[in-house]
């Protein structure tokens, strides 16, 4: 048989009428993947595009920059309170940098390796027939993506706030770059939970024999997502990183 699923019971296929034979039902769970996955290329690739088509108009010039307050200096309700008394001087334009691109390139590098170890294991599992061995490979494959997520949340937590008051409306705003990062910090930490989830899951069904050396076809399609986010991971940071200021 071409393909790992057990075969049918005849008994069973006669009792409870017409199956699908495994290679169709294979089938089906790939294109389900690919057309999961090529949902997924359309939503990076729309927050990539935005990130590029912002910083290209720099609306107001707010791409990197804002008229207000270093909101960092005090809490929201210093600034709020101020603002009230009437004891806020002239907003000045408050310029803020690009978040770290050594961290970016450590979560990108992180999700890499994590690809690489899950692919490794598959390879293993369908060679050695080793579904415990496979259960480690899978739990440190999951365990990885949670490590990108903490660095992700420290780039999310360093996005600077500026304390913007403008007649009766006083907020903690961000620039527009720095809105853009949050959108692709808060998909990535998504995608990173994503796979941590996938991770563990593959790993509790080898431990329970659902995972086997002769039943491996689910790591294969976990497979197909968790290298598409590896890739989609490179490629925004490769652009985040190059392309930041406007000239």
């Amino acid at each position: 048989m071409s393909i790992d699923s057990p075969a049918l019971d005849d008994t069973h296929s006669h009792g409870e009428g017409q199956h699908d034979s495994p290679e169709k039902i294979d089938g089906r769970e790939r294109l389900g993947v690919w057309l999961f996955i090529g949902a997924d290329v359309v939503t990076v690739g729309a927050l990539l595009f935005t990130y590029l088509y912002l910083r290209a108009v720099d609306t107001s010039g707010h791409w990197m920059s804002m008229y207000g307050y270093k909101g960092s200096l005090h809490t929201y309700e210093y600034w709020f309170n101020a603002a009230a008394n009437g004891t806020l001087k002239s907003p000045t334009l408050i310029h803020v940098g690009t978040v770290s691109a050594g961290l970016q390139w450590v979560v990108a590098a992180i999700t890499v390796v994590s690809a690489a170890v899950l692919w490794t294991g598959e390879k293993s599992l369908r060679a050695k027939k080793n579904a415990k061995s496979f259960s480690a490979t899978a739990l440190l494959a999951a365990l990885l993506p949670i490590a990108g997520i903490v660095f992700s949340a420290v780039l999310l937590k360093d996005l600077p706030q500026i304390f913007v008051s403008i007649n009766d409306s006083n907020t903690m705003s961000y620039t527009t770059y720095d809105s853009a990062m949050m959108a692709l910090l808060a998909s990535t930490i998504f995608h990173l939970a994503v796979l941590a989830f996938l991770g563990l899951g593959l790993s509790i069904r080898a431990t329970r024999g659902v995972v086997s050396g002769d039943r491996w076809y689910q790591v294969r399609l976990v497979r197909y997502f968790w290298v598409w986010v590896a890739v989609s991971s490179v490629v925004a940071t490769l652009i985040t990183t190059t392309i930041t200021y406007v000239h």
